[in-house]
């Protein structure tokens, strides 16, 4: 297998589809890789990368608790994703599934207390183990990152895929 030096220089400094196709590929292959990492540093508890991210956007990314849909939503997935994602977390006390009081047909996912505690115990492992997966990459280098994800997620590709 060619180096990945060697084939990031074949791209660059060429037409910007050439360097779009590096860029697409490199980010599905540190997307896999990354899961593999997460899926073992959680391998111990018996937390998926899914289930790993599933409770990240629950905890952050809502200020209520959200419905199913909105979760699926969020992370891009179907509801029936969600739901098996979710029946399996609650099963080991991460979160609780209760039907909205207002529309009983929607289903609201709750962070349990337990869940908190988990990651409050996390904390320390977590930061190492986030740092040692940038680690390699300048102070400027990350805030430039973190724009451009920034961008890309503003992207509305997956809506318009689902139409």
């Amino acid at each position: 297998m060619k180096n990945s030096e060697d084939i990031k220089s074949e791209y660059e400094g060429g037409e910007r589809l050439e360097m779009e196709k590096y860029i697409l590929v490199v980010l599905f292959l540190v997307q896999q890789r990354w899961g593999y990492v997460i899926n073992k540093e959680f391998a111990e508890d018996g937390i998926t990368t899914k289930q790993w991210l599933m409770l990240i956007i629950i905890g952050q990314a809502f200020d209520h608790d959200p419905s199913m849909q909105e979760v699926a939503n969020a992370m891009s997935t179907t509801h029936q994703n969600v739901k098996q994602l979710a029946s399996r977390l609650e099963k080991r006390g991460f979160l609780t599934i209760k039907r909205d009081p207002q529309n009983r047909r929607i289903l609201r996912l709750k962070i349990t207390q337990a869940c908190q505690e988990y990651w409050e115990n996390r904390t320390k492992d977590d930061a190492q183990s986030i740092s040692a997966i940038f680690h390699g990459l300048e102070n400027e280098e990350i805030k430039q990152l973190f724009q451009i994800m920034g961008k890309l997620d503003k992207t509305n590709l997956y809506e318009q895929a689902k139409e």
